[in-house]
């Protein structure tokens, strides 16, 4: 009788080194700012601010004061401004912003305000003085908003990302939330409606909407530009739970807690592991779960703040 021969089992270990050997996705500017001598990584962070405010004042001079759409905070205030007595947004915004300049210098971190300092002048300079308007063939104020809108985002999230700010309401918000102990964002928000108000006054009812238009979809690039920052928490329901957590530690690096568990229905005994990590890290978490057990159940839940031992991404 011939010996049965029994299928070669997959090499989970294999096919997780293998996985290692492919490049994480991360970001360039991540990747500037990792480590490296601490001169280097100021000249890239205050590059990007620079970026980040020629793309601001692009978005400004072309899209938005053409169409007579306000941008959000101190920017919307110096538009008003120049509306009326015609001084240049840039230098109506530098000296808005050297009372709140000194304020933050009081309530929030040295880095942080000096690298604002940098956004403040650079965005100043860029309005005003290089003056990048664009002569664009376009009348329609939706699609003004809409690509003003879209070049404000990227300009606010290439500058958060590095950790700093253009000045203004980002200012104002930190300093009250600090005070008062409200988020930043409902201050944010409750300044901006102030602002969209003064634009249906100054410039009647239709650009307050388009104004409204523009500062959602500034929002929402912004929002997607950080989502690599959004942290989940990930409940990993496997027979093979150990593995797994030995698997995510090793390529991950993360940390995660076993759970007991017993399923409902089949009363058969099952561990539950617990892993909190970023967006970034997600399909890799999938694929090493998924090679280890292919019938791993996993939930992803979206997780707002995290306290204790969490390695955040290097901005």
């Amino acid at each position: 009788m011939s010996q049965a021969v029994l299928p070669r089992a997959p090499d989970f270990e294999g096919m997780i080194q293998t996985m290692g050997k492919r490049p994480k996705p991360t970001l360039d500017i991540d990747a500037l700012l990792r480590g490296g001598h601490p001169v280097r990584r100021a000249v890239v962070r205050t590059l990007v601010m620079l970026i980040g405010c020629l793309a601001s004042a692009v978005s400004v001079n072309s899209f938005l004061v053409p169409a007579h759409i306000l941008a959000g905070g101190v920017t919307g205030v110096a538009q008003i401004i120049y509306h009326f007595v015609r001084v240049p947004i840039g230098t109506m915004y530098f000296l808005l912003n050297i009372p709140l300049f000194f304020i933050g210098y009081r309530y929030l971190g040295r880095r942080f305000i000096l690298l604002t300092a940098v956004g403040i002048v650079g965005f100043s300079v860029f309005t005003d003085w290089v003056h990048p308007h664009f002569r664009l063939p376009v009348t329609d104020p939706l699609i003004m908003s809409l690509y003003g809108g879209v070049l404000s985002g990227i300009a606010s999230g290439l500058i958060i990302r590095v950790g700093g700010s253009a000045g203004g309401t980002d200012i104002l918000s930190l300093v009250f939330s600090r005070l008062t102990g409200r988020t930043v964002g409902s201050i944010s928000f409750g300044l901006n409606v102030v602002i969209v108000l003064a634009s249906m006054t100054v410039f009647g009812i239709d650009a307050g909407l388009y104004t409204l238009v523009a500062m959602f979809t500034t929002a929402r690039v912004m929002s997607a530009l950080l989502s690599y920052q959004n942290r989940k928490t990930a409940l990993i329901v496997s027979a093979k739970a150990d593995e797994i957590s030995a698997a995510i530690g090793a390529r991950l690096g993360r940390g995660s807690t076993l759970l007991n568990a017993a399923g409902s229905y089949t009363k058969a005994d099952t561990k539950v592991l617990m892993c909190t990590l970023t967006n970034l890290e997600l399909t890799d978490m999938r694929e090493l779960c998924t090679a280890i057990d292919p019938h791993v159940f996993i939930t992803v839940l979206p997780t707002t703040e995290v306290y204790g031992q969490f390695r955040h991404p290097a901005v």
